[in-house]
């Protein structure tokens, strides 16, 4: 790649990690014996969910809320009685916080619950495109390396190659990419302990679909290097003969 490209994928990845920081939940005490039921307190006042910011609000105080009853259920003394008694003080507590937000914002706790369970499609859009920078600098490196193993007359050799390395390395990224997402998803939460959630994760949500977009890219990716390597050989031939010359004047 040459150097504006890198240096716009520099800014492009920075740009991405400012906005995923930028999207921060209020972590839960990290200490477990300071944990309790509720959340940073704000003055009250009521949202209209018209509007872009105000259904941001609501959704950063609803993650929040679940987040942190999630983390208190975590260290309650019930939690060592069983699965259902665990559940039982986190949706107890859940419910208690969703009723403050609804009071001190003047909506619905159904509204609250269900902006709970909605993903924040800037900072999922973030996540995603850190990962689709890597994943194609990386694919752009292995197709190098490839045709540089097999020259331009081996084309049955060169293409079977792809095929095989693209289908290694989306398997790979796609494991990858899960651990990515889940890590993002704990800094934004602040949570270790994701629960239920990691299920709400587009990369778990639409996987056969990254699946197949990331072959794709791949191959695409492939197309492009190709090219770019047969029109740089041109070139070199063009300027200092064949290879079989250059090498004989050495």
């Amino acid at each position: 790649m040459g150097r504006t490209v890198r240096a716009v994928v520099a800014v492009a990845l920075m740009f991405l990690i400012a906005v995923m920081l930028s999207k921060r939940l209020p972590a839960p005490a990290a200490n477990g014996q300071a944990r309790r039921c509720e959340i940073p307190a704000e003055p009250p006042r009521p949202l209209h969910l018209a509007r872009f910011a105000d259904r941001a609000h609501l959704r950063a105080d609803s993650a929040t809320a679940e987040s942190w009853a999630i983390a208190y259920a975590d260290v309650s003394p019930l939690r060592q009685q069983g699965a259902g008694p665990y559940a039982d003080v986190r949706d107890q507590c859940m419910a208690m916080l969703f009723a403050r937000i609804s009071q001190s914002h003047g909506s619905d706790v159904s509204t609250v619950r269900e902006y709970a369970q909605q993903r924040d499609i800037i900072f999922d859009a973030a996540v995603l495109l850190v990962f689709a920078f890597a994943y194609v600098v990386i694919a752009y490196q292995l197709v190098g390396a490839v045709t540089r193993r097999f020259p331009g007359d081996e084309r049955f050799a060169l293409v079977a190659a792809v095929i095989i390395v693209s289908v290694m390395t989306v398997f790979a990224a796609v494991l990858v990419g899960d651990s990515w997402s889940i890590g993002a998803e704990i800094l934004r939460v602040g949570n270790g302990h994701l629960s239920y959630r990691t299920e709400r994760l587009p990369w778990r949500q639409y996987r056969p679909a990254i699946l197949a977009t990331a072959l794709g890219v791949f191959w695409l990716v492939a197309i492009v290097r190709i090219k770019a390597d047969r029109v740089q050989a041109a070139e070199r031939r063009t300027l200092f003969g064949s290879d079989d010359e250059l090498y004989s004047n050495r």
